[in-house]
């Protein structure tokens, strides 16, 4: 029986065969799509009727406003929807002129 001792990879690595990664289209991906779920969570906001006993005052609208700003940028550091990904990968393609 043989075992191969050799550390090296059998596979090459993704570092070798993927472009370098750019932090600042990478940032600037994520942000689009914080405000694009953003949009999305106040669009969903103004489906509800409002009601209740107590009229909605304007800190009550200013503390939603950035309530669904905050949760907007949570859900784009989970990248669950992956348009950042998206989005990273289009600005990559277009600043290398492909």
């Amino acid at each position: 029986m043989k075992i191969n001792t050799n550390p090296s990879p059998v596979i090459p690595s993704q570092t070798e065969t993927q472009p370098p990664e750019n932090k600042e289209l990478k940032k600037v991906a994520k942000q689009f799509e914080a405000v694009f779920i953003n949009q999305m969570i106040g669009a969903m906001r103004k489906t509800v009727t409002p009601g209740g006993l107590i009229p909605e005052s304007n800190a009550e609208r200013v503390f939603k406003g950035m309530l669904d700003s905050e949760n907007a940028e949570r859900m784009a550091d989970s990248e669950q929807l992956g348009l950042s990904h998206i989005v990273y990968e289009h600005l990559l393609r277009t600043s290398q002129g492909r």
